[in-house]
């Protein structure tokens, strides 16, 4: 199979084409740091054959209001010891690690806090109506954010160097790489979005301003990590909003910022507004706006929404994707991979649509529950997810 023949992502080789997709699990300690928890719910997914592991979306400033709650963060050296441990138990199981930073939430963090401003490129709001969320969700009803305040030049500035700050932490860990979180209309996707920038500065006004950010935030990981060091980035192939990105929009910025050194490109779609794009009622949705990146650029693209090992297979033979990242479909089996490998798919536990994951983490901040897999959350107690030291080791 296709799905588990090696590729080459910048200067190393993944073993095969799965990737566990940056998934916010709501595990950690309160101040964000990585616990056995978090330890054990990597191994589980490295161990179980995932080639490379994508770790969740890490904040590098607690300065500006969020909606995730026990997230882990990248914030200074107070982390830098589980850091390291995570990337050794995700090494010793044989796969690849590479963490997602999150420059912030933007407008889509929603509501200011108390402490914290809601900040965005412009002055903003986010409105999510009931039609446009995936159904298991519209109960929740409309939900509308208060409206964001303009950053200011300086606090761009103060961000960016905060940005190069964790990704050298997270290059001292020694993990292989950081994914640039430039996906779901959070803060780097609403800089290039001409919905959400409406500046008139040096980040944003035209096409080439509003890459400004992400232009130097390349620049910043590239310099932090060195030349062998993976830098990927995340973004939306369509938002799915009047005024947004659309698909020929977002392989423009996608080709722009592979000139400036991309190692692989990582695809999701949709935004708040259009978030039943970011959480489909149904597998393989993404892959056309996948097939249209695979014909336009010339490094990896990963396609995420895919569950069954018969999708995966196909899209990689139709030449649709490089690689395939599952995110749910590994919450509810992290054996998925082993089980596609060994023609055992019909043992695959599957992910139902039921999205009570999302539901609990992102909008009653609790930490993640799967209704198909009880031991999510709790595999810190389960023997056959402690790491193993001495065991296989990517090289």
């Amino acid at each position: 199979m296709k799905l588990f023949e090696p590729i080459r992502i910048g200067h190393i080789e993944v073993k095969n084409r799965v990737a566990f997709a940056p998934t916010h699990m709501g595990q950690g300690t309160a101040r964000g740091e990585v616990d056995d928890q978090v330890l054990c719910h990597y191994y589980a997914r490295a161990k179980g054959g995932a080639g490379l592991i994508i770790v969740q979306a890490m904040g590098v400033t607690g300065q500006y209001a969020f909606t995730k709650g026990r997230g882990i963060v990248c914030m200074g050296e107070l982390y830098r010891p589980g850091l390291r441990e995570l990337a050794e138990v995700i090494h010793m199981a044989g796969s690849r690690a590479v963490v997602q930073l999150l420059l912030g939430q933007g407008a889509q963090a929603l509501y200011r806090h108390s402490r914290r401003d809601l900040v965005a490129p412009s002055e903003i709001a986010v409105r999510v109506e009931t039609e446009n969320m995936p159904k298991a969700l519209r109960k929740l009803g409309d939900i509308s954010g208060d409206t964001a305040r303009a950053l200011t030049p300086d606090e761009i500035e103060s961000l960016i160097q905060k940005y190069a700050s964790a990704a050298g932490l997270v290059k001292e860990a020694g993990f292989d790489g950081v994914e640039i979180h430039g996906a779901h209309g959070y803060l780097i996707g609403e800089f290039v979005s001409p919905l959400f920038n409406q500046r008139q500065d040096e980040y944003g006004g035209s096409f080439e301003k509003r890459l400004t950010l992400p232009l130097r935030l390349i620049e910043a990981v590239r310099e932090a990590g060195g030349p062998r060091f993976i830098v990927g980035y995340r973004l939306s192939g369509d938002e799915h909003v009047p005024g947004g990105l659309d698909l020929e929009g977002s392989i423009r910025v996608a080709s722009r910022l592979v000139e400036a050194g991309l190692d692989y490109i990582h695809l999701s779609s949709g935004c708040y507004q259009a978030i039943n794009w970011v959480f489909p009622d149904r597998e393989g949705v993404m892959l056309p706006e996948a097939r249209a990146f695979k014909a336009a650029l010339d490094v990896p693209v990963i396609c995420p929404n895919i569950h069954n090992p018969r999708t995966a297979e196909q899209a990689l033979a139709d030449d649709d994707a490089d690689m395939i990242s599952l995110s749910r479909a590994l919450i509810a089996d992290p054996e998925w991979p082993a089980k596609a490998a060994g023609g055992r798919a019909e043992e695959i536990n599957r992910c139902v649509f039921c999205y009570n994951c999302v539901r609990g983490v992102i909008f009653d901040r609790v930490p993640v529950r799967c209704t198909r897999n009880p031991e999510v959350g709790w595999e810190r107690f389960n023997p056959k997810y402690w790491p193993r030291p001495g065991s296989t080791k990517a090289d």
